[in-house]
């Protein structure tokens, strides 16, 4: 009897799973960022109308960790326009979509990043973080 629940039970559980996928940014070139984030929040939307769960996280680090620096006086105009659309990309991810945003703190350190918005976790080690949620089935995107 037990076998016979388990053959009924186990595959609902199997199609149940979410869908996981850590997105890793460490590249500098703000449009690409962007880019990427517009087509996360693309996935997340498809994979919601198609009724499909999803759990997504996103890794910043070396060149992209600017992204997440509060402090946007420092950078150019031009510069500060553009990390400013992709936090609002990043908090729209994490309030709308559930997507966790998480920042290496030796990342920061490197960059002189002291404070980051609210919507930011920070972890000791991003490559740690990676590898811990690759070992839960997390699928490895990089841009």
């Amino acid at each position: 009897m037990k076998k016979f629940f388990l053959f009924l039970v186990l595959p609902i559980f199997l199609f149940a799973s979410p869908l996981k996928a850590v997105f890793d940014c460490a590249v500098g070139d703000l449009d690409w960022i962007s880019l990427r984030l517009s087509l996360i929040k693309k996935t997340a939307e498809q994979l919601m109308e198609e009724g499909k769960s999803y759990r997504f996280v996103i890794t910043i680090h070396s060149h992209c960790i600017k992204v997440v620096d509060a402090d946007l006086k420092k950078f150019p105009e031009s510069e500060r326009r553009k990390i400013e659309l992709i936090q609002s990309q990043l908090k729209t991810l994490k309030e709308m979509y559930s997507v966790d945003v998480k920042a290496c703190q030796i990342a920061m350190n490197r960059g002189k990043i002291k404070k980051v918005p609210p919507f930011v976790e920070t972890v000791p080690n991003s490559w740690i973080t990676l590898i811990e949620l690759q070992n839960k089935g997390f699928a490895f995107v990089p841009f």
